[in-house]
């Protein structure tokens, strides 16, 4: 499977290094701000890049994974094309790595599945090395997936969060992942209403795309649906559902689940009356539906009164009975 070269809309030999120091921040200021304004400037100059750096073949089992994830599915049928084209025609480009400090190791910025496939069948992978921050190493990761278009709307939000959750800026994922602050507030939307354990047995949803995930969220604002939603995506049933079809099916789901429990519509209850005596000795309550009556006798007179009221039921329900004849011979 041919694969175009991510370097082509990446120039990250224009990004200025930075000393690490002790305490990282990221906020968006002097340097920040210009490794931002750098990797937002995509596709200007290749050949920069390609001419100051030489691509090297390590051992894939000295690479770490980045540090922030950003798929949600490796066993998909674009990975085993990969997989194919590689072993058939060799690794035609190279992945991007970055030292680890005072260790012999690498850390992967992008071409994890390329690393993953190289370790798998045995061979040694080709990279570029690169010293990068993390800032820089993350914008360049969400760029290079970006540029390949083949990460789904779901794996872009998902990448979005765990960015965030390692501290970074909002303005840094604008960056990474080339979007305005409507779709990132729609992407976390998305993903900060749907469980993670959900996305995850969904998966990357390669053919869903935003509308639908936005239809999904809405269903499961309601917590009942919610619940039900959790309970149904860990069925047996529902595992046995091919990853490509599962989010549709929990989308039906949740969609019949809402109709069904609107159908149910509650029986109306008539507004409760109360009575108190003038000396305050009984209260009464009589709350009612159709077919149902609750009386309440409560205060000092209530055992007594009930007890009285007992006594004489039969003799009080003919006299209702009575007052029924009386008013229909009217």
């Amino acid at each position: 499977m041919a694969r175009d070269n991510p370097f082509a809309k990446l120039d990250l030999s224009t990004i200025p290094e930075r000393k690490a120091s002790g305490h990282p921040s990221y906020a968006m200021t002097g340097a920040a701000k210009t490794v931002v304004r750098s990797i937002e400037d995509l596709a200007e100059n290749t050949k920069k890049l390609m001419d100051g750096e030489v691509v090297v073949e390590l051992d894939p089992r000295l690479l770490d994974v980045s540090l922030v994830a950003d798929r949600l599915s490796d066993e998909d049928e674009e990975y085993q094309e990969l997989k194919q084209a590689i072993r058939e025609s060799g690794q035609s480009t190279p992945i991007l790595v970055r030292p680890i400090p005072n260790s012999q190791r690498y850390m992967v910025v992008f071409g994890h599945r390329r690393r993953r496939v190289a370790e798998e069948l045995g061979i040694p992978v080709k990279a570029v090395i690169k010293k990068l921050d993390d800032i820089t190493s993350a914008i360049a990761q969400g760029q290079e997936n970006s540029a390949r278009s083949n990460l789904s709307f779901i794996e872009r939000a998902y990448f979005a969060r765990n960015l965030l959750a390692t501290g970074m800026t909002k303005d840094v994922v604008r960056s990474s992942l080339a979007i305005d602050e409507a779709m990132l507030s729609k992407m976390l939307g998305v993903v900060e209403v749907i469980p993670e354990p959900v996305i995850k047995v969904l998966g990357a949803s390669k053919k869903i795309g935003r509308d639908k995930w936005l239809s999904l969220r809405q269903l499961l604002l309601a917590p009942m649906l919610l619940r039900a939603s959790n309970d149904y995506v860990s069925t047996p049933d529902f595992l046995e559902i091919p990853e490509e079809r599962r989010f549709d099916a929990l989308h039906d789901f949740a969609k019949k689940y809402k109709a069904k429990s609107a159908a149910k519509t509650p029986k109306a209850v008539e507004p409760v009356k109360e009575w108190t005596s003038g000396d305050k000795s009984l209260s009464l309550a009589v709350s009612s539906r159709a077919k149902k009556v609750a009386i309440e006798l409560s205060s000092i007179e209530a055992k007594p009164f009930s007890n009285w009221l007992t006594a004489r039921i039969d003799r009080l329900y003919q006299e209702y009975q009575q007052s029924k004849t009386n008013t229909d011979g009217e």
